[in-house]
This record gives structure tokens, C-alpha cells and sequence, in this order.
């Protein structure tokens, strides 16, 4: 049992790194890309452009790091950038801006979302 599950975890893995690296051929608009597109790429199997999206900013932002330390403060980026807005959101900009931030040591964790209160409570 536990060496099957050994061998499953070995071979899921690098299919699952590969597949956020982004290597199909459809084009990524970083301009265009919106916070719902990214959400729907990280939810649907076989589709990396989210992985594509965070490489070509990664490219844009030409933060002098290696391809794995700006990929990641990236991420970090759009995932504050997206938080509590619409899927209408375009979070380049401001995904760049946070990894900037992040790599300056300038960057302070935002707070929370607010909640809704309900006319009830």
C-alpha cells in the first residue's frame, strides 16, 4: 500500500510541475488576463495558461532573480492582486508591483477582505 502510493506521488509530481510551467502553444495576452481566467486555469485539468501568464510576467517584470524566486513572489502577486475584487480584475500590474515590493523588502502583507454583514446580525 504504501509503496504504491510511493510510486503514485513519484510519477503525479512531475506531471503536475511541468503542466504550471506553461508549455502549450495558445498565446497569453498578460494584458488581457484576468483574475477568472486565472481562477479557471488552475481549476481545469490540461489547461496551463496560468502557468504561461506567470512566466511572461516574470519576463515583464525583469526582476533580476532567478526564473523560480520571481515566479513565485509573481504568484504571491496576483493572489493579493485578486483577492476579494471581481473576475474582471486584471491583476499585471499589480501582481509586478507586489513582487517589486516583495524583493525590495518593502512589502506588508495587506488586510483581509472585509466581511458583509447580513441586515440579520
Amino acid at each position: 500500500m504504501l509503496r504504491s502510493r510511493l510510486l503514485t506521488c513519484i510519477v503525479v509530481l512531475p506531471v503536475l510541475a511541468l503542466s504550471a510551467c506553461g508549455g502549450s502553444d495558445k498565446k497569453i495576452d498578460t494584458a488581457a488576463y484576468t483574475c477568472a481566467d486565472f481562477n479557471k486555469s488552475l481549476r481545469t485539468k490540461g489547461d496551463d495558461t496560468s502557468g504561461q501568464y506567470i512566466n511572461k510576467l516574470s519576463d515583464q517584470a525583469k526582476l533580476g532573480q532567478d526564473k523560480k524566486t520571481s515566479r513565485r513572489e509573481l504568484t504571491l502577486g496576483i493572489y493579493f492582486a485578486c483577492r476579494g475584487k471581481p473576475g474582471t480584475t486584471k491583476p499585471a500590474a499589480g501582481a509586478i508591483a507586489t513582487a517589486k515590493a516583495i524583493k525590495s523588502g518593502k512589502f506588508k502583507l495587506p488586510s483581509a477582505p472585509g466581511t458583509k454583514k447580513t441586515s440579520g446580525q
